[in-house]
C-alpha cells in the first residue's frame, strides 16, 4: 500500500479516538491540511506531536519527477478543502503504508 508522508501538527480532540491535524506540501508548493482520526495518520498509540505520519493512497500515475495520488482509497481521506487528488514529489511517496 502506498502512502503520502505528512507532518502531524497537533491533536485537535483528546476524546477517543483522538483527532489530529496534519499537513502536506505538494509538488507545486501548495500546503494541504487534513483533519481526521489519529490512527488514520499513524499506527503509534502515543506518537510524538509534532511528528511524522502517513496518509494511505492510490497512485494514479508516476513520472520521473512526481506522482499523482488519490487519498479516497482505502481510508476516504480528504483535505479540509475537500481535495483527494494531489501531485507529490517522489520523495514524499512511501510504499510501506
Amino acid at each position: 500500500m502506498y502512502g503520502i508522508k505528512v507532518r502531524i501538527r497537533c491533536i485537535t480532540d483528546e476524546a477517543f479516538p483522538r483527532f489530529a491535524e496534519c499537513v502536506m506540501t505538494d509538488y507545486d508548493g501548495m500546503t494541504h491540511t487534513f483533519r481526521d482520526k489519529l490512527p488514520v495518520f499513524t499506527a503509534e498509540h502515543d506518537p510524538m506531536i509534532p511528528g511524522d505520519g502517513v496518509i494511505r493512497c492510490s497512485v494514479i500515475r508516476e513520472t520521473a519527477k512526481f506522482a499523482e495520488v488519490d487519498t479516497t482509497l482505502p481510508d476516504d481521506v480528504e483535505s479540509v478543502m475537500g481535495e483527494t487528488r494531489f501531485r507529490i514529489a517522489l520523495s514524499d511517496l512511501t510504499d510501506n503504508a
